[in-house]
């Protein structure tokens, strides 16, 4: 019967041993599964870091884009406005630079020029 006893009090501790065994295996595994979660996760959200940086970037651009537009739209309307400006300034105004011209030209002066031109055709045949 001692044999017995002992041989229980022996079974007890293979248990005990046996159960923290157990332990340590599941606790190690579930490390290791841990440590997986924990990569995996880390990917996730570098993933959805870049993403949602490259949506930022995306979006700046396309307001850029859509300001250029606008701004290049209202410079066109602007330049069509003045030469809209300038066509009917010369459609009911007096052309101002032929109106000079022929004042320059007009008679005192065109007989001051056929004087010069003479003498200077004049002088180059002697």
């Amino acid at each position: 019967m001692a044999e017995t006893g002992y041989r229980q009090n022996q079974d007890i501790g293979q248990d005990e041993a046996w159960a923290t065994n157990l332990k340590r295996t599941y606790d190690e595994y579930q490390e290791v599964s841990l440590e997986s979660i924990k990569r995996n996760r880390a990917i996730v959200d570098k993933i959805v870091s870049d993403a949602q940086q490259y949506d930022n970037q995306r979006q700046v651009i396309a307001n850029q884009s859509l300001q250029n537009a606008v701004e290049t739209a209202n410079m066109v309307s602007k330049q069509a406005v003045r030469h809209g400006d300038i066509a009917i300034d010369r459609q009911w105004n007096v052309d101002e630079q032929g109106y000079t011209v022929a004042q320059i030209l007009g008679q005192p002066y065109v007989d001051a020029i056929k004087a010069i031109v003479v003498e200077v055709m004049a002088n180059s045949k002697s």
